[in-house]
């Protein structure tokens, strides 16, 4: 019998490596990002056993007692294998704790019931928590292969959902804070969309009058491992105020083979390994992860802004997006590229403050005519510092600002090394309509292309050079200092 639980429903900007610049940035810690942890003072355990077939009612009676005895409750899965049907979790603020990876698998039962979610106008997501305060580890989520279903749609869009709200329900405080540690994400393209996916809780047929909300949330994920997902391993979108996490540097995640390639142009996005889109007033740190982008994938990390005003709710920003990209590891084996960063919200709000970020202390190892190391499309005043190239591809960096978008202008590229690395087009490419970019110091490759406007290009090291670096960059450093008070 099929069961549905009773629950329905910048980075900032950096020191430039001389003295009269003393910028704060993101420290070996994550100063500034810590999230709300789980409680540490456990209360009672509700353990659950495997039956050996659905396993759906138990879980869902685990919670809702949990729920009622209260917060910093614990649902413990011993090892063992765990059939579900979808199920959904309001206001838990407890852990959802297993044996370890490989020891508690929790997979599907034969035939979903995804009728039932896509007549709410829920998307298909196995778990799913709405409010409260999560923490979740020690387990592995994974899809047989083949048909999950035999209603309507035979996948399913993703294995793990975070929300403050859904189309059916809004949480207590409109918000949910989400701890993901130590947890085992296994997919196929065949089956399923995205391994974790925290947004709204919608599906992206449906629509709302004056658009989704978007969530107040804050989330972490870390020392996770992400395979075989269709569109994204991790996708987070739709937060309205609110940190995220994606990695410390010695807590990374491990993404692979996510994110098909589709027949659309790799600038306009909508696929990888990790996504951040559509999110408003929101820190955000990607640190210490390891990401594999084979052939027929497409970007290891995936950030755009646009509001999607067709289908999201228009909110004001109060305070500029800043995200941090650093000491990650991209192995890109005939894929798009390692990351892509695109500013789409400057065309819809041109007057608030552009995103703020910075890409630092990367590696980026091309191989088998991987198309990019960094894409950047729509950005103003990006920093690309300190990072590693090696292998071979097409392009190292690409800076773009195709029309009808803004110019993708005052960057700055520093310190960075691409002397490992051989490019077939161009190791930099700044295209027509870049303004007032910045290249300086590091070992720079010899095919830079430079079709914009004001952009400065020295082979320099700043550490000893006299030359003044310009008022681009004096200003841009004004600029992140005021965001950062």
């Amino acid at each position: 019998m099929k069961t549905f639980g009773r629950f329905l429903f910048i980075a900032v900007f950096t020191n430039l490596l001389f003295a009269c610049s003393e910028l704060p940035q993101f420290s070996d810690d994550n100063a500034g990002m810590e999230l709300k942890k789980a409680p540490l003072n456990e209360g009672q355990v509700f353990t659950v056993y495997p039956s050996g077939d659905d396993d759906t009612p138990s879980l869902n009676l685990a919670f809702n007692d949990a729920i009622a005895a209260g917060p910093g409750s614990v649902v413990q899965l011993v090892e063992g294998t765990y059939h579900l049907n979808f199920i959904e979790i309001r206001e838990f603020s407890g852990k959802f704790r297993g044996a370890g990876k490989g020891k508690t698998i929790i997979t599907t039962i034969n035939d979903l019931g995804v009728d039932f979610l896509i007549s709410q106008k829920l998307n298909t997501v196995l778990i799913r928590f709405v409010g409260g305060d999560v923490y979740m580890g020690e387990m592995t989520l994974q899809t047989p292969p083949g048909a999950l279903s035999t209603g309507a749609e035979n996948y399913i869009d993703g294995l793990v959902g975070f929300s403050a709200r859904t189309y059916q329900y809004n949480s207590i405080n409109d918000h949910i804070n989400a701890v993901v540690n130590n947890v085992e994400f296994t997919g196929y393209w065949e089956n399923i969309n995205h391994g974790l996916k925290a947004e709204y809780g919608v599906r992206g047929d449906a629509t709302v009058p004056g658009g989704w909300p978007l969530s107040h949330m804050d989330i972490s994920v870390t020392n996770c491992s992400f395979d075989g997902f269709y569109f994204f391993g991790a996708v987070i979108e739709h937060v309205n105020e609110g940190k995220i996490i994606a990695g410390t540097k010695n807590n990374g995640n491990i993404f692979n083979n996510n994110g098909a390639t589709r027949n659309v142009p790799y600038e306009t996005g909508g696929g990888g390994s990790l996504g951040i889109w559509s999110n408003v007033n929101v820190k955000i740190s990607i640190a210490g992860n390891t990401f594999f982008v084979p052939e027929g994938t497409r970007w290891g990390i995936e950030m755009f802004s646009s509001p999607v005003p067709a289908r999201l709710q228009q909110v004001p920003q109060t305070k500029v997006t800043t995200c941090n990209i650093e000491q990650n590891v991209f192995n890109i084996s005939g894929g798009a590229g390692g990351l892509l960063i695109n500013d789409r919200r400057r065309y819809f709000f041109p007057d608030d403050l552009p995103m703020l970020v910075e890409v630092k202390s990367n590696n980026f190892i091309l191989s088998n005519n991987t198309f990019t190391g960094i894409g950047s499309a729509n950005m103003k005043g990006m920093v690309i510092r300190n990072n590693k190239f090696e292998g071979s591809g097409q392009f190292g960096v690409r800076v773009m600002g195709p029309l009808p978008y803004p110019y993708n202008e005052n960057g700055l590229m520093l310190g960075n090394n691409l002397s490992f690395a051989t490019f077939s087009v161009a190791s930099v490419l700044l295209d027509k309509r870049t303004n007032n970019w910045t290249i300086v110091g590091g070992n720079l490759s010899d095919t830079i292309v430079n079709l914009g406007e004001n952009n400065l290009i020295s082979g320099m090291n700043i550490s000893t050079s006299e030359v003044p670096l310009g008022k681009t960059i004096v200003d841009n450093l004004e600029e992140m200092r005021e965001v950062r008070r």
